[in-house]
């Protein structure tokens, strides 16, 4: 009786998937009756999972045809599978040079409107490997990441942030809003930011932002490492570097100033 549930939960969802991707690869907005023909099943079933995308906000109906197009929520998806994509192959080259300069793990995260996700790492030449798995949602005020996210990335992030508890993670993490607000301000006008244990006991990082053509942070570049390489105070022979790296892959995002931090040194946005 489970395996039959399952079944038909796995069948159900499936379904979903191809009406999503049939409205979505639609040339013009898109009827129950073609959908039914292409998908080779009733209109009923169509119809009940169009209401279930509907209400979601993955698809939206013509009021006056009945037809369906793509919603919001299908935009907003896209959008951020492309800047993730733009974002890896933006970054691969510089990821891996900056790991032959320095020997230590480089990890590159993407920043969504919510949240902020790690998308792939390059792992250090020390014999403690240190890595952090791509798909890993980042904890925004518990990590050098998090901090340059609130930092340069879009105000929604920090004022949705504000709403929320803060999570402590070791005896360093910032548990306190008006804290994080002083690291916020402090890695503004630094351009980088530094987390020591602050997600993990013996772990220190450094980031800096990524920036597009529009001057705000759709991702994050960071050096992570333990505590003996990645001190509190970084000095110049790590921070430096990382920053250069930060600038390269910003250009190929289509940012346009030349130097990171000096354009950093003040509000986010002003690329």
């Amino acid at each position: 009786m489970d395996e039959e549930k399952t079944k038909s939960g796995v069948k159900s969802v499936q379904m979903t998937f191809d009406i999503l991707e049939s409205v979505v690869g639609a040339t013009d907005e898109i009827g129950v009756s073609e959908l039914a023909a292409q998908l080779g099943t009733t209109k009923a079933t169509i119809f009940r999972h169009l209401q279930t995308l509907m209400e979601l906000g993955y698809l939206a109906q013509n009021p006056v045809t009945s037809r369906y197009r793509p919603g919001v929520k299908a935009y907003l998806l896209s959008r951020a599978a492309a800047t993730r994509i733009d974002l890896l192959s933006a970054s691969e080259t510089a990821m891996r040079d900056l790991r032959e300069e320095l020997g230590m793990s480089v990890v590159l995260s993407g920043l969504g409107a919510r949240e902020l996700t790690v998308l792939a790492t390059v792992v250090g030449k020390a014999a403690l490997e240190i890595g952090v798995r791509p798909g890993t949602n980042l904890a925004l005020n518990a990590n050098a990441q998090g901090y340059v996210a609130l930092a340069f990335g879009q105000p929604e992030l920090r004022a949705q942030l504000k709403r929320q508890e803060l999570k402590a993670y070791t005896p360093h993490t910032i548990t306190s809003q008006a804290e994080l607000d002083a690291v916020v301000r402090k890695t503004r006008e630094k351009g980088y930011a530094v987390a020591f244990e602050a997600e993990t006991l013996g772990i220190s990082a450094v980031a800096a932002p990524l920036l597009d053509s529009t001057g705000f942070a759709v991702g994050t570049l960071a050096l992570v490492g333990s505590i003996q390489y990645i001190p509190k105070a970084p000095p110049a022979a790590i921070v430096d570097p990382l920053v250069r790296t930060a600038l390269r892959i910003s250009w190929n995002l289509g940012y346009k100033g030349s130097d990171l931090r000096a354009a950093l040194a003040g509000e986010p946005g002003n690329g």
